[in-house]
C-alpha cells in the first residue's frame, strides 16, 4: 500500500483501516509524504475515538500529535489549525487539560489571519477558532483567578484584541484580569460601556459583584434576572438579591428566596445550609405578589440609568 492509498482510504471515511494501514508505513519510513498522511489520518482518529467515548485513547493520539506535528511540512499552515480544534476538543473531554499552558507553549502569535475569522453555521455566525482558544483560556482564568493566571493569560488577550479590539467577550476578558489585579474601577468602566451595548444577563450579574453601592447591586441584579429567561441560571442571582434585601425588605426577600429554592428543588439541587438559614430567618414573613415584584424590577430601570448615564 502507498501513501496514495492511505489518503483514499481516508476520503472514503473508513479512518480505522487509514489508522492501521499508516502505522507500520510510518514505523518504517518517516518521510515527507508519510509523516503528512499519519498527521492527517491521526487527527481523523483521535475525532472518531471521541465520538465513540474512548477518551482515553483519542487523548493519546493527541498528544502523540503534538509530538508529531513539528515534524511535519505544514506550509500552509491548515495542520496547525487542526491541531488547534484538536485542543478545543480536548479541553472539553479532559478536567486536566489546560488550555492556557497549551497555547502559551504553541505561541498564540502563530495563529493565522483566517484562524481569527469568524465563520458561518446553519445561517448564524460562529466564533473563529482564536476565540474560541481564547474562551477556553479565559473559563480556566475564571475558575481559577489569582493574579499568576492573569499575568499568563494577558499576553493570549492582547493578540486577541489586536484582532478583535471591540469583541464583547475580549472587553470582559480584559474586565476579568483588572478585576484579579485589584483595579476595580478599570474594570467597572468596561462594564458600564458592555451593558450599555450589549443586553447579556451575565454582564449585569457580574457588573453587581463589582459595584459597592446595595442600591445599584440590587438594580443590576434585577436587571440580570430579568433579562435570563432560564430559571436555573435565575435562581443563584435569587439567592443573592435575597440576601440584599434581607435588611431592606423582608417581604421582597422571601419572594426571592422561595422563587429560588423552589427551582432547585424542581432541578434536584441540594439547597445549602445558607439558603436553609435565610428561610429561617423569613420563615415568618409573608413574600410580595408576583404583580408586586413586577413592579419593583420596573423601579430598579430607574436606578439602572443612574449607573449608565
Amino acid at each position: 500500500m502507498e501513501v496514495k492509498d492511505i489518503f483514499e482510504l481516508r476520503k472514503q471515511g473508513r479512518t480505522e483501516e487509514a489508522y492501521a494501514a499508516v502505522l507500520p508505513m510510518y514505523a518504517v519510513h518517516k518521510g515527507h509524504y508519510t509523516t503528512i498522511a499519519m498527521f492527517w489520518v491521526g487527527v481523523d482518529m483521535m475525532k472518531l475515538r471521541y465520538q465513540q467515548r474512548r477518551l482515553e485513547e483519542a487523548y493519546k493520539i493527541f498528544r502523540s500529535l503534538m509530538r508529531l506535528y513539528p515534524t511535519m511540512d505544514d506550509r500552509d499552515l491548515k495542520g496547525q489549525s487542526a491541531m488547534m480544534r484538536a485542543a478545543l476538543l480536548v479541553f472539553d473531554h479532559h478536567p486536566g487539560f489546560s488550555m492556557l499552558d497549551f497555547i502559551t507553549q504553541w505561541d498564540i502569535t502563530r495563529l493565522t489571519e483566517d484562524d481569527w475569522i469568524m465563520g458561518q453555521g446553519d445561517g448564524h455566525p460562529v466564533p473563529s477558532i482564536g476565540m474560541r482558544v481564547v474562551g477556553k483560556v479565559f473559563k480556566e482564568v475564571e475558575s481559577k483567578p489569582t493574579v499568576e493566571m492573569a499575568l499568563k493569560a494577558a499576553p493570549i488577550l492582547a493578540e486577541a484584541l489586536k484582532h478583535s479590539p471591540y469583541n464583547m467577550n475580549n472587553q470582559r476578558y480584559k474586565a476579568m484580569i483588572y478585576r484579579i489585579m485589584g483595579k476595580k474601577d478599570k474594570a467597572i468602566n468596561i462594564y458600564m460601556h458592555l451593558i450599555g451595548k450589549h443586553r447579556r444577563s451575565y454582564l449585569f450579574q457580574e457588573m453587581s459583584e463589582l459595584v459597592d453601592d446595595d442600591r445599584y447591586k440590587i438594580a443590576l441584579l434585577c436587571k440580570a434576572i430579568a433579562t435570563q429567561r432560564e430559571e436555573k441560571f435565575r435562581q443563584r442571582m435569587r439567592f443573592t438579591l435575597a440576601g440584599l434585601l434581607f435588611g431592606r425588605d423582608k417581604a421582597r426577600a422571601r419572594y426571592e428566596l422561595d422563587k429560588c429554592i423552589a427551582v432547585r428543588k424542581q432541578l434536584g439541587y441540594s439547597i445549602t445550609w445558607r439558603m436553609q438559614n435565610l428561610a429561617a430567618s423569613l420563615a415568618e414573613v409573608t413574600p410580595v405578589s408576583e404583580a408586586d415584584e413586577k413592579s419593583f424590577y420596573r423601579e430598579q430601570e430607574v436606578v439602572l440609568k443612574e449607573i449608565t448615564r
